[in-house]
């Protein structure tokens, strides 16, 4: 008799907290629904206009804001296909296109603002593009990937070079 009421007691106890957990579930739950969501995203692909000078990106290694709103994209030029890059080919393969230079920056509308980067003197251009970052005084931070590029540049927005850090 002892054991079946201590097995009644148990199995009571047990139907409690499962039921208390249930409760404290659906208090839970609806405690988060009314919480603020992750807001949710839409690309736009209308959103930039189109580059100039017959231009075309490659991979994206990095996307920044600044302080101002506008986005800054550092593409990976050397990862557009020679079909999509015909007019850099020597000789030209066709009218179009050619590889733009893989720093651009766009206005919060989408206008194309200005394009700069690439090799230059004074310091080791990145093998592959990898991060961008504007900071609170609008200077350009690049960095290359880690396995082969061990440099971080530090440009002006309008691109002069103004520090490296590390080496290839």
């Amino acid at each position: 008799m002892t054991t079946k009421m201590w097995a009644g007691g148990v199995s009571v106890a047990l139907v409690v907290a499962i039921g208390g957990a249930a409760a404290l579930f659906e208090k839970s739950a609806s405690a988060q629904g009314s919480r603020p969501q992750v807001p949710r995203f839409e690309p736009d692909p209308l959103w930039s206009q189109t580059l100039p000078n017959k231009w075309v990106t490659g991979q994206v290694g990095g996307v920044a804001v600044d302080s101002h709103d506008n986005v800054w994209v550092f593409h990976r030029e050397a990862t557009i296909p020679d079909g999509e890059k015909a007019a850099s080919l020597t000789p030209p393969q066709a009218e179009c296109c050619i590889p733009a230079p893989a720093v651009l920056e766009f206005a919060p509308n989408g206008t194309f603002l200005q394009a700069w980067g690439g090799p230059g003197a004074g310091y080791e251009w990145p093998t592959t593009q990898h991060g961008i970052f504007v900071d609170a005084r609008d200077n350009v931070w690049l960095s290359g990937s880690a396995k082969e590029d061990n440099q971080i540049l530090k440009f002006t927005n309008k691109g002069k070079f103004l520090m490296q850090i590390g080496h290839s």
